[in-house]
């Protein structure tokens, strides 16, 4: 699947661990990789706080994410949000 096919403002996530989230985020200027860690107990709910205040990967570690962790993986044919 490609970025582009997503909507701005739509957000999804992964687990790296069962207490770390990353959530990809479609934005207007591209995308971009947020990561946190998390209490595990419910990633319905925790994935969000991940999108407001999880730290931003550099374009590097998002675009490793974005590749080999989501499914079935994103083809990054957009530019990283700055």
């Amino acid at each position: 699947m490609k970025l582009s096919e997503l909507q701005v403002g739509e957000k999804l996530y992964t687990q790296l661990s069962s207490t770390v989230l990353a959530v990809l985020v479609r934005r207007e200027d591209g995308w971009a990789v947020y990561v946190d860690a998390v209490l595990g107990h419910n990633h319905e709910r925790e994935w969000q706080e991940v999108a407001r205040h999880g730290n931003k990967q550099n374009e590097t570690v998002a675009k490793a994410i974005a590749t080999s962790l989501f499914h079935p993986g994103f083809d990054c044919d957009l530019p990283y949000a700055l």
